[in-house]
């Protein structure tokens, strides 16, 4: 097995990435609100970090609108995404009295239905509004929960974040196909699979139109659930105007049309799916996370 080497860059990330947990916990709301606002000012203005992808991301979903109204909505995303991440630091490792108090609404209805059945629930995020503190909700109220998450290249922050991240019982699984018999035992019982499904799964994924994009999307979730036969949930937390957040679960019927194959089956429900969550992003475009290169891998010409 190789070994990744310190370089002087990880050690810096390491330390900023501390300095913040430390921080950032004992702020208020407000006061933390009001830095990530400054800073997101920042970001968009002075230091513009992915500016460019994330207009050009803009441009590809929303080619009617203007290009100030793109903008507008960069500069909106980088105050969000700003707040958004001052939020996972502290989150994480409030109480549970304060942690309750950022959390405005919950349905959550459809989550115990589904556990109920004992077969195990696949639950699908896209990487939209704070898919972070859906996975802590659920660990802090007893839900066995596993989230799968790629490893960071930086081996310090790995360590930092996967010890955040599991500090109130989230399990963390392994992301990689090789991995993919230890998830698929996970799954059963009341034990809750934490998906977020919307990177870019390059010329092995499944093709389905995403903003009216060919997109190259992950099976994994879809081939989970019908391999497992087991309940499917959407879920979304997305920031209200005073920066507490809404947590809801929509149930996901896994039944496709009669006659369709495996690979038809599972690219109809990605493209299911993918719909759901493009009607909520039309709804808060802010909250989405444009920085990604979504549309990176090109749609064959062979499959035109």
């Amino acid at each position: 097995m190789s070994v990744t080497k310190i370089t002087p860059a990880y050690r810096f990330e390491y330390c900023v990435l501390s300095w913040l947990n430390r921080l950032l916990p004992s702020l208020s709301h407000l006061y933390r609100r009001r830095i990530a606002t400054l800073l997101g000012y920042v970001l968009f203005y002075i230091i513009p970090y992915r500016k460019k992808v994330v207009l050009e991301n803009l441009a590809k979903a929303y080619p009617d609108q203007s290009l100030e109204w793109r903008r507008q909505t960069a500069k909106q995303f980088y105050i969000y995404v700003t707040r958004f991440y001052f939020d996972i630091f502290s989150n994480y490792q409030m109480s549970n009295q304060r942690f309750k108090r950022m959390v405005h609404r919950i349905d959550n209805a459809s989550l115990g239905s589904a556990v109920q059945q004992g077969k195990g629930v696949v639950i699908i995020l896209f990487h939209f509004g704070n898919w972070e503190l859906i996975a802590d909700w659920l660990a802090r109220n007893h839900y066995t929960v596993a989230a799968i998450a790629a490893r960071l290249a930086n081996p310090l922050a790995d360590r930092l974040i996967t010890d955040v991240r599991t500090k109130n019982g989230l399990k963390i699984l392994p992301k990689g196909r090789r991995h993919a018999v230890r998830t698929y035992r996970f799954l059963k019982g009341e034990q809750l699979l934490y998906m977020v499904a919307d990177q870019n799964a390059g010329k092995q994924g499944s093709w389905v139109r995403f903003f009216d994009q060919w997109s190259a999307s992950f099976r994994g979730p879809v081939l989970f659930a019908l391999r497992k036969k087991c309940p499917v949930l959407l879920a979304s937390c997305l920031m209200d105007a005073r920066g507490r957040y809404d947590i809801r679960f929509d149930p996901f019927s896994t039944a496709t049309p009669a006659g369709m194959s495996e690979d038809e089956k599972i690219v109809f429900l990605i493209q299911a799916y993918t719909r759901y969550f493009e009607d909520l992003i039309r709804q808060k475009p802010e909250q989405y996370y444009w920085i990604h290169r979504r549309w990176k891998t090109k749609f064959p010409a062979t499959l035109g």
